[in-house]
């Protein structure tokens, strides 16, 4: 049976500790999702606490040509993002038919993420305002 990458999606999720809550039902919808797809989640920590990897490990046993996670132990500074390319190797790594951004977390973190991503010319961002703080 051959791969069908028509309207194939490559979904990012770039979130911090605040945010992985919210957006951990929807990183295991997309899992389950009929269709061609892949989910990378980068998730940025201080002090590697990084509640939900025990999670992400089993989602990505269970889907390791799916599931992409990038475990970052960083705070959040003016040069943050430099100092953490994976956001723009994802990208140029890309083989799907389209990517699909979703950037959830406290509020500095999303603007800091957001203003990379306008940076790395992606304009399309979706931002999930983090339910739990």
């Amino acid at each position: 049976m051959e791969a069908d990458f028509e309207n194939s999606i490559h979904w990012v999720y770039i979130t911090d500790e605040s945010g992985m809550s919210t957006i951990f039902p929807q990183i295991k919808a997309k899992l389950t999702a009929k269709g061609m797809h892949h989910v990378s989640v980068v998730y940025y920590s201080p002090a590697q606490v990084f509640s939900f990897r025990r999670e992400l490990d089993i989602l990505v046993r269970h889907y390791p040509t799916v599931l992409f996670t990038y475990l970052i132990s960083s705070e959040v500074s003016d040069n943050f993002f430099q100092e953490h390319p994976e956001l723009e190797s994802i990208i140029n790594a890309n083989t799907m038919d389209q990517m699909e951004f979703l950037v959830c977390g406290n509020e500095e973190f999303c603007e800091k993420a957001t203003a990379l991503l306008h940076f790395l010319d992606i304009q399309q961002i979706n931002i999930q305002k983090s339910l739990f703080i």
